[in-house]
């Protein structure tokens, strides 16, 4: 072979021996290193519900509405009395004036559909062959279910990524992505018109399982100052659709109790 063209050679193979290199650590090191930039959610790592001890007071009475069970304290009543469906339908509150309320709790109506379409996501390429290999190798499953989805986004821990395997950078980049589009915002329903800049209680977001029900609960302060629980209820015959609950107070400590007691009515 001519001197000229072993040194053609030598520098094709060269070229792509750096371009292999070059693809290698875009999908890997390269890849993982962008994570966090561009899902600042990724390190919010949920947690079990802290509040399971709290007691509940003997005189609070037992309450259901829209298929779920709760206790709360006396007095409460229909803020809309006429209304029997819809949103409306399932407010009851202790006061009919806003400006003496303290207390609001809201069941909504369970989905009928599940939020998020398995088949769109298998679609848009999430959970195929090369994120199911990192999924494993990171020890998680394929969620097959709404629950489990959000689950699986607000648990994974992407230090367990290593930053040089392509198909655990590819499965933590996908998840993060996921965790960024689903993350979930606390919806408001103010106490009164008066707003309050008090942000005493940080916002938190956390698991909470009992024997017939799993949910997902968050909590913080509302704009009007009130402190407010979201419980987003699944059925454990049903993981894939939801219902959810709010719980309003002037006092923590009472909405609390309140979450504390939450089940699903039996048949």
């Amino acid at each position: 072979m001519k001197k000229g063209v072993k040194i053609a050679v030598g520098v094709l193979a060269t070229v792509a021996v750096l371009g292999g290199a070059a693809l290698y650590l875009s999908q890997t090191v390269v890849k993982y290193n962008t994570i966090e930039g561009a899902f600042p959610t990724v390190n919010d790592i949920m947690e079990p519900y802290p509040y399971t001890d709290v007691e509940v007071p003997d005189e609070y009475r037992a309450c259901s509405i829209k298929g779920i069970d709760f206790e709360a304290p006396d007095g409460l009543y229909w803020l809309y009395p006429d209304e029997t469906e819809g949103v409306k339908s399932g407010i009851i509150v202790d006061d009919d004036d806003p400006d003496k309320r303290s207390l609001l709790i809201c069941v909504m109506d369970k989905e009928t559909e599940s939020p998020v379409d398995s088949a769109d996501l298998t679609a848009r390429g999430y959970f195929d062959k090369r994120m199911l290999k990192g999924l494993k190798k990171l020890g998680y499953e394929k969620p097959e279910n709404y629950h489990d989805l959000v689950y699986l986004t607000n648990t994974f821990d992407l230090k367990k990524c290593n930053k040089f395997s392509v198909s655990e950078v590819d499965a933590a980049y996908n998840l993060a992505l996921l965790k960024e589009i689903m993350t979930p915002s606390l919806i408001a329903y103010n106490l009164s018109d008066s707003e309050s800049e008090d942000k005493e209680i940080e916002a938190g977001f956390y698991y909470y399982d009992t024997d017939t029900m799993k949910s997902f609960v968050m909590d913080g302060m509302g704009q009007n100052g009130s402190y407010e629980i979201q419980i987003n209820i699944f059925d454990k015959n049903d993981l894939d659709l939801m219902q959810s609950m709010f719980i309003i107070s002037d006092d923590p400590q009472v909405a609390r109790q309140i979450a504390k007691t939450v089940a699903i009515a039996e048949d």
